[in-house]
């Protein structure tokens, strides 16, 4: 028998309930000292309930009361769900350094944005836009198995400087993107000067023989002052990174390990 109308208000006044108070269960996971990977399987899994909720209730219609029951219609499937579209925590994560990806940062950051946008001068939240300068040479002159291991060694360092709230994130071949919650352009130029000083103090062993300095560019986009949706702030991220991209590449020591 269909369900009523009654009991589909139900089922859909529950789930806008659960998106009123999904804001704050996404900031006490973002707060957690769960692993990043941890944090954003669990965001993700938190939508992922979200839409499967909406597809059920919409599933739960019945054909139309005022409709002759007599009448031979062929009643089509509400929703139709590729297999190929499901969620995959596989898909979230990058395959050469395994943190989060791009799928993964524009989950978080529409959460976080959703958050802020109702208090906007009490939570700040700001992105970082982050390069490293001269990877192309790098994978050139020492090969791609070095660049792979160049990359986790800039996500660690980079990593090792954020607070637990914070995600960094890995898009395409060396592009990290940072979410910094409740964060003004202050507290994001504090991180990036502490992300420089780790870096001054670690060289990358490139070989056995060559280390090497490794420089990064930086580009940072607040909310509201900066720009409202994950796009806007993305793109101007990215433009102060490009602007900043020019200067030192990468300095080769020749520090010999025995």
């Amino acid at each position: 028998m269909p369900s009523s109308n009654s009991e589909i208000d139900r089922a859909q006044f529950a789930l806008l309930l659960f998106g009123l108070i999904a804001p704050a269960i996404t900031f006490a996971i973002a707060v957690s000292g769960l692993s990043m990977f941890a944090k954003t399987a669990a965001l993700v899994g938190l939508s992922a309930i979200y839409g499967i909720g909406w597809l059920a209730a919409l599933r739960r219609r019945g054909p139309d009361p005022e409709l002759d029951s007599t009448t031979d219609i062929t009643q089509a499937p509400c929703v139709i769900i590729d297999p190929a579209d499901e969620m995959d925590i596989g898909s979230l994560a990058h395959p050469r350094t395994s943190l989060p990806n791009e799928r993964a940062f524009f989950v978080v950051l529409e959460n976080q944005l959703a958050e802020s946008a109702r208090s906007k001068d009490e939570r700040p939240l700001s992105i970082l836009s982050i390069g490293i300068k001269g990877f192309d040479d790098i994978c050139k002159r020492f090969g791609h198995s070095t660049g792979d291991r160049l990359l986790r060694f800039v996500a660690e360092a980079i990593a090792s400087q954020l607070r637990k709230m914070d995600l960094i994130t890995h898009f395409g071949a060396a592009e990290f993107n940072v979410v910094l919650p409740t964060a003004n352009a202050a507290t994001a130029a504090e991180i990036i000067a502490r992300i420089n000083d780790e870096l001054l103090s670690r060289p990358f062993e490139a070989s056995e023989d060559e280390t090497i300095k490794v420089w990064l560019s930086f580009g940072t986009a607040t909310y509201f002052r900066d720009g409202e949706s994950a796009d806007q702030l993305l793109k101007i991220a990215r433009q102060r990174k490009l602007d900043e991209s020019s200067g030192n590449v990468f300095s080769i020591e020749h520090d010999y390990v025995n």
